[in-house]
């Protein structure tokens, strides 16, 4: 497994992220990263006030953008 890039995005960044059909805004709460079949990448858990729900284990790509 290679090295990663640095994270994209920071704790307590507010983001747009997608989950399944859905575009969610949240606040990042957790950086982590993942591994599965040699691939490494960051992940993050993203809390959504409107949901009053923390999606987890949301992969770096899925995270459209920060405000």
């Amino acid at each position: 497994m290679g090295h990663l890039p640095p994270s994209k995005f920071a704790l307590n960044d507010s983001v747009q992220f997608r989950v399944a059909d859905s575009i969610l805004t949240g606040v990042i709460e957790l950086t982590d990263f993942a591994h599965s079949s040699n691939k490494a990448y960051h992940s993050y858990s993203i809390f959504v006030e409107e949901r009053d729900c923390s999606y987890t284990h949301v992969p770096e790509q899925d995270v459209l953008k920060k405000f």
